[in-house]
């Protein structure tokens, strides 16, 4: 059906990770299964990495629209003011929207697929004559009550944003939102639960993010002399890696030998970076935590090949990129039973960690590392298992058969509104 597909991704960057890399994809996708034009709503900042990264043939089927408030085209996404710039930058959107449904009449079907947590839909719901496909939408999912040592002075702006989103599904902006979306995507069973009850019949659950495929096979697990831990993120408290420099300081305590065979890599950077470095100074794990910053992706690809165990320990995540890219690498993962990382891990992967309070998070990570630098067998037989599931459901293209499916509907539904009017 050739309808013209309008794709609302704030953050759309080939040359970019994280929000940018999944509107990018996103976008590919929708250009590969739609048989009609493909408008792109961006900031100006992605418009040219999206031209010459596209294929000529695809390049003449976009249209992009591209627009920042005044004196905000340069803001970087990790910025501290971006949350309250989306905002507005949203508000914009439904009239910059509105002049281009004006003068093409052509858009059929919106899609908002970046940035998208549950309590803020947009507006773009409101635009006439189309459909709107919601997601996929997280957010929903609020850390647990023991992570409060994470956060410090942090912990009470949490506390507001768990009351905020427990009360979603009575707001009558998400309940309008909810029930003028003909789909709407959600990326976790946290998120589903905020949604109001009757928006649920319109629900699918899909992860955001995905990947293009895997990239190795399972390597012959021996035991080694090293045992290298992964750890992938940005520094910053949801991140939790504190969780993974007290589990290796336990260890070293309770467990000397292990202790010594440990090689921990840490990637990323963010506002925590001084207070990570000093923790671990502190911890006395300054020889054996290597912290490497950021590195560009062609760098990161190795370090997931040479690692021998991915340790993810979000306590707040709608999914997580390196998860996927772990599991895809055939290195096998541990996250705590929540969330985004259940989603993913409980087909197949790694282990899960259930903890009721810090302290048991703590002992419960430390104990899956000691097992598992031992369990060789074990060890292939989750990667073996992350492969099998990321190939099953975590590939771009089957995004993209997703959306063709809600293509189709809507094609259906078209048609039978249609027949209605004329009879």
């Amino acid at each position: 059906m050739k309808d013209c597909v309008l794709i609302s991704a704030f953050a759309c960057d080939p040359s970019m990770g994280s929000e940018p890399y999944v509107g990018w994809n996103w976008l590919k996708q929708i250009l590969t299964v739609s048989d009609g034009n493909v408008v792109l709503l961006t900031r100006r900042m992605h418009e040219r990495p999206v031209r010459e990264a596209l294929e000529p043939t695809s390049r003449a089927r976009l249209d992009i629209v591209a627009f920042d408030l005044p004196g905000c085209a340069g803001m970087a996404h990790h910025h501290s003011l971006m949350k309250p710039y989306y905002v507005f930058w949203q508000v914009a959107a439904l009239f910059v929207v509105l002049v281009y449904q004006l003068r093409h009449r052509s858009l059929a079907v919106i899609q908002q697929c970046t940035y998208n947590v549950v309590d803020m839909p947009g507006l773009l719901w409101l635009v006439p004559g189309t459909r709107f496909i919601w997601g996929p939408v997280g957010g929903g999912q609020i850390p647990p009550a023991w992570a409060k040592p994470l956060y410090g002075r942090g912990w009470i702006k949490q506390r507001w944003r768990t009351l905020m989103k427990r009360t979603l599904r009575f707001n009558p902006y998400i309940c309008l939102a909810s029930y003028c979306s003909s789909s709407i995507l959600v990326a976790n069973q946290d998120t589903l639960e905020m949604l109001p009850r009757f928006a649920h019949r319109k629900c699918l659950k899909t992860l955001e993010t995905a990947v293009s495929g895997v990239t190795a096979s399972p390597a012959a697990q021996e035991p080694k002399e090293s045992f290298t831990l992964l750890w992938v993120g940005r520094l910053e408290p949801r991140k939790a890696l504190k969780l993974l420099l007290d589990a290796i300081a336990q260890i070293k305590a309770d467990q000397p030998q292990a202790y010594e065979r440990l090689r921990i890599k840490v990637l990323g950077t963010g506002p925590d970076a001084q207070k990570t470095q000093v923790e671990v100074a502190a911890l006395g794990l300054a020889g054996k935590v290597e912290l490497l910053g950021a590195l560009p992706f062609a760098e990161v690809q190795p370090l997931y090949e040479g690692a021998d165990l991915f340790v993810f320990t979000s306590v707040q995540d709608t999914s997580g990129n390196v998860l996927l890219e772990s599991l895809a690498s055939g290195l096998p993962a541990i996250a705590l039973n929540h969330q985004g990382p259940r989603e993913i891990l409980q087909n197949g992967g790694g282990r899960l960690i259930d903890a009721h309070s810090y302290n048991e998070a703590v002992r419960e990570f430390a104990r899956a590392i000691l097992e598992l630098m031992d369990a060789p067998q074990l060890l292939r037989a989750y990667a073996q298992a992350g492969l099998e599931n990321i190939q099953k459901h975590c590939l771009w293209e089957q995004k993209g058969e997703l959306f063709r499916t809600l293509l189709d509907a809507h094609g259906k539904s078209a048609k039978s509104h249609l027949a209605s009017d004329q009879a």
